[in-house]
């Protein structure tokens, strides 16, 4: 008897301790699927729709800044394990790729003006910088090219992703980084300035899918020469263009259908940036 009471003693310990760990893992612990937040996840459907109408008005009379990756890290990297030869083929093709990243903007997108800047720089902009950093078509720092715009929007090559956060204020943004499962490859992602991907029904993101062939050598200007560099497919220009024209009308539809839209709830400002 004394030994099935210990027992059953020993079974209600360990429900007890599971149940608290249920407890503090509902309350405290992030869930991907309701953004680790009772209440953030209480508001966010309701919350969505608002902030995504005020970002593409925002986004109209704001612009779109295109963060170009140059992989500075790797191919440094490589340069310091002696793979010299390496090292400057991703540089090659990095300059290849972002080349036909501006070029498929400066021709498909109308939506915003558009700016371009390496990912390197991503603090600077950050921090308030509105010139020194962006990009002329030939993917040098232009000084000449100056911000003007207090609103904007990033766009990068990514892929989307089961986020880890609602939504943030923004007197916490900075600090908050966005994990997550990736759930979609995609060719361009549209994110706020601290680097969160946007929320639908905001037209974020463009799927990396195309029949195109394009074009496969993409001339690079280096040292006063013209640098042939073969390309994958979906990195081809044509499949850009495809990919920034799709944005572009995205944005323009879904413009169109709440233009002049603005926010009146006083609790949502926060979360307006």
């Amino acid at each position: 008897m004394a030994l099935l009471l210990n027992r059953l003693i020993v079974i209600l310990f360990v429900l007890c301790v599971f149940n608290l760990n249920g407890q503090d893992k509902n309350e405290s612990v992030y869930n991907p699927k309701d953004y680790k937040d009772n209440s953030q996840f209480k508001n966010f459907y309701k919350r969505r729709f608002t902030i995504a109408k005020w970002q593409i008005n925002q986004l109209k009379n704001g612009a779109l800044i295109v963060r170009l990756h140059n992989n500075k890290t790797l191919i440094e990297g490589l340069r310091k394990m002696g793979k010299a030869d390496l090292a400057t083929q991703k540089e090659y093709e990095m300059l290849a790729i972002n080349k036909n990243i501006v070029l498929a903007f400066k021709k498909y997108y109308t939506f915003s003006p558009v700016y371009f800047y390496f990912s390197s720089n991503s603090d600077t902009l950050l921090n308030g910088a509105r010139s020194g950093i962006f990009l002329d078509t030939n993917l040098t720092v232009d000084p000449s090219i100056v911000l003007k715009e207090n609103f904007y929007l990033l766009a990068e090559k990514d892929d989307v992703y089961n986020s880890s956060i609602g939504f943030v204020k923004e007197d916490t943004a900075r600090l908050v980084k966005e994990i997550g499962n990736p759930s979609k490859e995609a060719s361009m992602v549209i994110k706020n300035k601290y680097g969160h991907q946007l929320k639908d029904p905001f037209p974020f993101y463009v799927v990396s899918k195309s029949t195109v062939v394009g074009t496969p050598v993409v001339y690079i200007r280096v040292g006063g020469s013209n640098i042939p560099v073969t390309l994958d497919k979906k990195h081809r220009l044509e499949r850009h263009y495809i990919y920034v024209g799709n944005l572009n009308k995205y944005l323009e539809s879904y413009y169109n259908k709440n233009k002049n839209y603005e926010v009146i709830e006083p609790e949502l400002k926060p979360f307006l940036y």
